[in-house]
């Protein structure tokens, strides 16, 4: 049996509709995310940010705290490397090493470059007192990095008391020198 023409458009623009308003569908929950997204973009931009701010005296002290960070932020100056004989009974025993200094005083770099020959004089009698075994555990390594600090502290006028002086004294206060770095040791 023939259709009516009048009910076969109908069926026809059924078909039609529902694909129509499908695509149009798709293309508006795609604006909508695309425009999401461009404004979470935007706010990102415009409005970085910020850490959460504490109570009044908190803050005056972070705030403080941060400043005094950004002041003292640390100087490394090297020493130079190091090559001494190791004091031993059988046979001849040499250390190598590079030091380079973490200073929390950025002002005692220029003191530590003037007195260098000094210090690299005070280093070497160091190391070469020492025996192999000395440098063979981390705590004797630590301990040589503990003098090694001492005796350029008492180089540069930080300490009243020479360190041979005091026999086993490890600085632990903080005079300018935070650290003594071995950034190569190697021991022959």
């Amino acid at each position: 049996m023939a259709k009516a023409p009048k009910q076969a458009a109908e069926e026809e623009t059924m078909d039609v509709a529902p694909k129509k308003g499908r695509k149009k569908l798709f293309i508006i929950i795609a604006a909508v995310m695309l425009l999401a997204v461009v404004a979470v973009v935007a706010i990102l931009y415009l409005f970085p940010a910020q850490k959460p701010k504490h109570g009044g005296a908190a803050e005056a002290q972070g705030g403080a705290a941060e400043s005094h960070e950004k002041e003292v932020q640390a100087t490394f100056v090297e020493l130079g490397t190091f090559t001494a004989n190791l004091m031993h009974e059988d046979s001849d025993r040499v250390v190598q090493i590079s030091i380079s200094l973490k200073l929390s005083n950025p002002k005692l770099e220029e003191k530590v470059k003037a007195n260098s020959p000094e210090i690299q004089h005070h280093i070497n009698m160091l190391l070469q007192s020492k025996f192999p075994s000395d440098l063979a555990t981390l705590e004797g390594k630590q301990k040589l990095a503990n003098q090694i600090k001492a005796e350029t502290e008492q180089v540069l006028g930080l300490r009243k008391i020479s360190p041979t002086d005091l026999p086993g004294t490890t600085p632990t206060s903080n005079r300018g020198i935070s650290e003594v770095l071995f950034t190569s040791l190697i021991i022959q």
